[in-house]
């Protein structure tokens, strides 16, 4: 199962948004570093490096609302063999095989992954910005660990088989 956190009219929105932020910023950027720079009489060093860095955030943020640079796909996905997520757009993609997961302790804000060498790993269900989706998450993942007989909550249920099965 494939979760992800934004429609492709959301991530359209998003990228409109920081284009119009990044060419309001690369123009404004520039035009301080021109006249800071060139235009004064007296150049003024920091305020010239500091329009500068304004000007190259703006050209970045272009790049990312034309898709020059991409921006990574946010989602939750559960295979039979592995559970990957990526929960904001600048994180790292988190991956676990579920040979791996001892434990799963679920809250409304977390969900703890007890690992087979007694590590941890968690998922922050409160960094998904849609409550739904938070909600489609851990049910869907508690499902999931059910079907592969893991604990969860302390509990272990025995399941003979599969979900589907039942």
């Amino acid at each position: 199962m494939y979760i992800s956190f934004y429609t492709a009219r959301q991530l359209r929105r998003i990228k409109d948004r920081l284009l119009w932020l990044g060419l309001f910023m690369a123009c404004g950027g520039g035009g301080a570093l021109i006249y800071n720079l060139l235009l004064r009489q007296e150049a003024r060093w920091l305020w010239g490096a500091a329009a500068g860095i304004i000007a190259l955030v703006g050209l970045y943020l272009v790049a990312l609302g034309t898709d020059k640079v991409s921006l990574k796909n946010v989602f939750v996905a559960i295979s039979p063999n592995k559970i990957s997520y990526r929960l904001n757009f600048y994180s790292r993609e988190h991956s676990l095989d579920w040979r791996s997961i001892a434990a799963m302790q679920f809250s409304d804000q977390c969900i703890i992954f007890d690992l087979q060498g007694g590590n941890q790993r968690s998922l922050h269900l409160a960094d998904i910005e849609s409550h739904n989706l938070a909600s489609q998450v851990a049910v869907n993942l508690q499902l999931a660990a059910l079907q592969h007989n893991i604990t969860v909550n302390g509990i272990r249920f025995n399941v003979p088989g599969s979900i589907a099965d039942l």
